[in-house]
């Protein structure tokens, strides 16, 4: 399994990005591609059909399947993940992964768990030890292998597609206060939040709000705030010519040098260093075939993003 590229995009709003993002593309002939929708409205359109975006939606793409993220004017920008993979030679995954019954279980819905598992899988993508990118190729296709358990059997009477394991975190397997923590985290990404005062707001225990994303998450919530906005940071090195210092005063840090401090701890990199190596030419770094969009569907009108379906933008 390898993994191509992990592209988490916060705030999809620059004219640019929108272009590029919102054309109608495919990719190669063994390259599939995860999409995992944090936050936004919008639609996702693969081939002819289309879907309303929404928290917690997983969409799949495999190969040389069109496909565009379409954002809705004027609303909530879009925040998700990308991930591009492919199986290796004789991998019985891809076999799974070329079933129709597959690709027909989507789009699904997850949740906080997914969330870590893009995050991790992107972490270990960059990371500069290759133990750590190789744990991540595993880490994606344990998922996959769990999305195909959780499809129904073709031919069993009364089965339709569903996977099971990607549901929505319900009460039997996530706490709904994790959800609300979360939500949380996301509205004071600059103003910071204490634990204390998540707690409070949910009307739960500091204990009992770390208990319970120790049992369910793997990681206690505090963690967990400091990888959202170090996620944060990745994509506005990437994303915006925003300087560092700009970047910090974003993320509620006073002192730019104790943003770096903070930064190298995530990513083993100075944030400088991140974006030089990471800054692409294009907002992914993998190439994709453009194509034209599908018959029948919505040509562009005056509130829909700017930019063509067949040509990639420049960055200024």
């Amino acid at each position: 399994m390898e993994i191509k590229d992990v592209v988490f995009v916060y705030r999809l709003s620059s004219p640019e990005l929108l272009a590029w993002h919102s054309r109608h593309h495919s990719h190669g002939s063994d390259e599939y591609e995860l999409h995992f929708f944090l936050d936004g409205q919008g639609r996702f359109e693969r081939d002819r059909d289309r879907f309303l975006l929404s928290q917690g939606r997983l969409f799949f793409s495999p190969p040389g399947e069109r496909h565009a993220i379409l954002p809705e004017a004027g609303s909530t920008p879009l925040s998700y993940y990308a991930l591009l993979f492919a199986p290796a030679q004789g991998d019985p995954l891809a076999t799974i992964l070329d079933d129709p019954l597959f690709r027909e279980a989507f789009p699904r819905d997850g949740g906080a768990r997914q969330r870590l598992l893009f995050e991790d899988c992107k972490h270990g993508f960059a990371h500069p030890h290759p133990a750590r990118r190789q744990a991540a190729s595993h880490l994606l296709q344990s998922f996959l292998w769990e999305l195909a358990a959780g499809i129904s059997p073709a031919g069993e009477p009364g089965n339709t597609p569903s996977c099971r394991g990607v549901s929505r975190d319900g009460p039997e397997d996530y706490n709904v206060h994790i959800s609300r923590a979360i939500r949380l985290f996301e509205q004071h990404l600059r103003e910071r939040i204490s634990m204390e005062a998540v707690a409070d707001s949910l009307d739960i225990s500091l204990e009992h709000l770390t208990r319970l994303f120790t049992q369910h998450l793997g990681i206690p919530p505090l963690q967990y705030y400091r990888r959202l906005r170090m996620d944060v940071a990745t994509s506005l090195l990437l994303d915006t010519t925003l300087s560092i210092k700009e970047i910090a005063w974003e993320l509620g840090y006073q002192n730019p040098f104790h943003f770096s401090r903070s930064f190298r701890r995530y990513a083993h990199l100075s944030p400088r260093a991140y974006r030089q190596q990471y800054y692409r030419q294009n907002p992914t770094g993998y190439d994709t075939r453009m194509v034209r969009a599908p018959e029948g569907s919505r040509p562009r009108g005056p509130g829909d993003p700017p930019g063509r379906e067949d040509a990639r933008p420049r960055r200024g």
